[in-house]
Formats: C-alpha cells, structure tokens, sequence
C-alpha cells in the first residue's frame, strides 16, 4: 500500500492509500467508509480536502441518498439548486443524468452556482452508473492559476468585482446578477483563487465594455490551462469531493449516448465570498 503522502495526525489516515491525481491538485482515496466516519476520520477528510482541493473516494456504492445527504451536511449547509432535476423525494439532491434521450450538458467550465450570493463552498458527486468510456470530471486549479499570474496582473484583479448571473437556467436571473470578487482569499485556508468562470460571470463591474470583454477573455483562456488541471475517472461508488472556492470544472460529453448517473450534493458557503 502506498505510503500517504499528507501527514496529519488523525487516527486511521495511515491505513489510507492517497494517490495524487496531478502536480496541480487533486487525490484519490481508498480505504475509508464515509457512512462509517467519525470526527477524527472526518478532520482526515476535511484536511486532505484542504491540501488537494478535490478528491475521489472510491468505494462507496453502498451509500443511500440519505447517506449522501446527511454526509453533505457535515459539511455545512445543503444548496437548493432551484432549477436543476432533483433525485426523486429529495429537493437538495440534484440527478446528473444522461443517456440515449438526453446527452450531457456540463461540458463548459464553471464554479457550482457562482450565480447566487452565498454559493456551495463545496460539490460532492455519487456516481451511480458510468460508461464503458469516458465520462470523466476534469478539474482546474484556481489557486495556481492565480499564483502564475504577474504581480501587476495581480495587483488589477484584486481591486476588481465581477457581475454573474444564472440566465443558462433561467432568462429572468439576468436581471438578479451578484458581485463577487475576481480574486477571494479562501477562508480556511488563507490562499488567494480566481473566481471567474465562462458559465456564469458575466462582466467585470465598473469598467467598459471592451476592458471587461478583455480582461475576462484573457482569464478564461489562462484559468484553465491544462497545467492546472486533473481528471477523476469514475467507478461505480466514486465520491467526488472538491472546494468551489478554488477550483472550476468541466464534465467532457465524452461517452456517446451512454448512460451516466451522478448524485450532486452541495454544500454553502457560510458567508459570501471575500478579498
């Protein structure tokens, strides 16, 4: 078994196998039972959460919705998303579902509902049914993204708020747009992230067009280059875990018309995001 590669020192983490998925971020992690945690296990999650920003924790087909959502809850807070399909009997599980009548449609990249005021601090996604081929998550580093840009780049973007608004939903929120900060400071654990997105930010408030058009054409292109990403290939009962605060993410429509069914819990941030 692998030895782990994050010291903390929880009970129980060194019967873990970690395995980091890149250089830029992300591991998987076998060897725990998330209907099963308690607190120290728990701080092991939370902690290696913190230092990867995304994990896949294989091996959990045996959790039930309910198991799912009482494990978001830990966390904090659960999203209503409002506008997506929800798992039957549930109103905070949302059914990430496609198939032969319905192709995927997550291929843009995006941070969970960046679109409300207070949005998910983090996304956990159950996979339930995978494809034969693809179908996986990929994931961008926004701390690192940050971090590569020049400090007078850097010294722009942390005086500056950008407008986001869920109009992809429904064309009425185009008119209920949020500011949030092009660069937040992660409350946990200290570092600076962007935190724009082509799904849903919209304009850099207060500068004219053609400034705005630039500035965020510009990020689009640099926040998610391939140095800053990492792929989670699913198996049935992957737990995908990671930090909307310092990661986007996109789900490539690489399977045809194959079936794919992922559960969604999201869990709010306790206050909005901030410098």
């Amino acid at each position: 078994m692998a030895e782990p590669v994050f010291d903390v020192t929880q009970p129980k983490e060194d019967e873990l196998d970690i395995r980091p998925l890149s250089g830029a971020l992300g591991a998987e992690v076998r060897g725990i039972d998330l209907k099963q945690l308690d607190e120290s296990d728990f701080e092991t999650i939370h902690s290696l959460l913190m230092q990867y920003s995304v994990l896949a924790i294989h091996d959990q087909a045996h959790l039930s919705d309910d198991d799912l959502r009482d494990f978001g809850l830990r966390w904090g807070e659960l999203d209503v998303h409002g506008y997506s399909p929800t798992v039957k009997g549930f109103k905070d599980l949302l059914n990430i579902r496609s198939g032969p009548e319905r192709r995927a449609s997550a291929e843009g990249w995006h941070s969970d509902v960046s679109w409300k005021e207070i949005p998910p601090k983090i996304s956990m996604l159950l996979a339930r049914t995978v494809p034969s081929i693809g179908g996986d998550t990929v994931y961008a580093s926004q701390y690192k993204a940050y971090e590569d840009l020049s400090d007078p780049m850097k010294d722009l973007l942390e005086q500056l708020d950008a407008e986001h608004d869920g109009r992809v939903f429904d064309i009425d929120l185009i008119r209920k747009p949020v500011r949030h900060p092009v660069v937040l400071r992660h409350p946990e654990t200290g570092r600076k992230a962007l935190y724009v997105n082509a799904g849903f930010t919209r304009r850099i408030a207060d500068l004219p067009p053609i400034e705005s058009q630039g500035i965020l054409s510009m990020l689009y292109d640099h926040c998610t280059r391939v140095r800053y990403q990492a792929r989670v290939r699913y198996e049935v009962g992957t737990l995908s875990i990671w930090d909307n605060r310092c990661v986007q993410h996109c789900a490539p429509p690489d399977y045809g018309y194959e079936e794919r069914e992922l559960h969604r819990v999201a869990v709010l941030c306790d206050e909005r995001p901030a410098r």
